[in-house]
């Protein structure tokens, strides 16, 4: 049996995370378009989707580390411990490139790109590894993660070289795209055959 009937613990929890997420994405989405407008550009205004933004994320990172945790007892730690021990070697690694190879100068949303996708690839792992995902469902939600990934990163390398209004636009994209695959997820572990 599929769907949110049949979803409890973990599962459930990292549902509703996801779908916080995608809340958190069209929140940011908003106050970037009032805050970041370069034809009528202002500080004021906007404050409680930046509020909503910030809310959501955090309510949806915290729900899928519950989630995580929840299925932790039949998950493979290892798989779970590596994932992490990885997330943690290459965000590292990707501060250091960013700034010293790329000259870009570090900024909040490079730490949020690596504990996004860190987080992300955690949950897949984990509902993989307790049996909640199947591997095709595993393999789409891994590389949907991927992909949200490298567009983030993409955009926040090119941000500051390009002109206000393309980097207005770019600076979206990201928001757009992580909103995407969170629901993307959300569906992938919502639909998915739970024991």
């Amino acid at each position: 049996m599929g769907g949110w009937q049949a979803l409890k613990g973990g599962p459930r929890m990292i549902v509703i995370g996801e779908l916080l997420l995608v809340l958190c994405s069209l929140c940011y989405l908003v106050w970037w378009t009032i805050a970041f407008r370069p034809s009528a550009r202002t500080s004021s205004g906007g404050g409680l989707f930046l509020a909503g933004a910030v809310l959501g994320g955090l309510g949806g990172l915290v729900l899928l580390a519950v989630g995580i945790a929840a299925l932790l007892p039949k998950a493979s730690s290892r798989a779970v411990g590596a994932t992490i021990v990885g997330g943690v070697l290459v965000g590292a690694l990707l501060l250091y490139l960013t700034s010293s190879v790329a000259h870009r100068r570090i900024t909040t949303e490079l730490p949020l790109i690596i504990v996004w996708a860190t987080l992300q690839l955690t949950a897949g792992i984990t509902l993989r590894t307790s049996g909640a995902l199947r591997a095709p469902a595993a393999s789409a939600w891994i590389v949907a993660t991927a992909i949200a990934t490298l567009v983030g990163l993409a955009c926040y390398l090119v941000f500051y070289r390009l002109d206000p209004i393309p980097a207005y636009w770019i600076g979206m994209v990201p928001l757009a795209v992580d909103g995407v695959v969170a629901a993307i997820l959300a569906a992938i572990a919502g639909l998915a055959r739970v024991p």
